[in-house]
């Protein structure tokens, strides 16, 4: 497992963020997909509420996942932020961090969040910078 070095938090931290999952299934078939709501667990697990959608289908099938996470620049090569690899560790329907998080995500969205079923629990493998020359070695 990896830690969350202050890069990455700041990334995860930022208002201004945009987070991108991908998820494939046992047969190699990709999805995409944007959250909002990433709450990291100390250092080394990120967790995420889903629906029943696809992101939640191939997770049951495959527990890897790549989140992209990037801050705006004017322009494209000054766009800032991370990639994280992710492996499943649990999925919970219910319980105390799920009713939090989930009434967290509510608070923000309003009843969009009743879509909500699973919280996601991952632990994180690796961190990158969204161009990797080396600079977190």
């Amino acid at each position: 497992m990896s830690a969350l070095n202050e890069t990455v938090k700041q990334c995860l931290s930022s208002p201004s963020k945009t987070s991108v999952l991908s998820t494939a299934n046992k047969d190699g078939e990709c999805n995409i997909a944007i959250f909002g709501s990433f709450v990291w667990e100390g250092d080394s697990a990120i967790m995420l509420m889903l629906g029943n959608n696809r992101t939640y289908a191939n997770l049951k099938e495959n527990p890897r996942a790549a989140l992209l996470v990037t801050l705006p620049g004017k322009t494209g090569p000054q766009t800032e932020g991370c990639r994280i690899y992710l492996k499943l560790r649990s999925v919970e329907d219910g319980g105390n961090t799920f009713d939090k998080i989930k009434a967290g995500v509510k608070a923000r969205v309003g009843d969009r969040a009743e879509i909500l079923k699973h919280l996601a629990i991952f632990d994180i493998l690796e961190t990158r910078p969204i161009v990797d020359m080396g600079q977190w070695k």
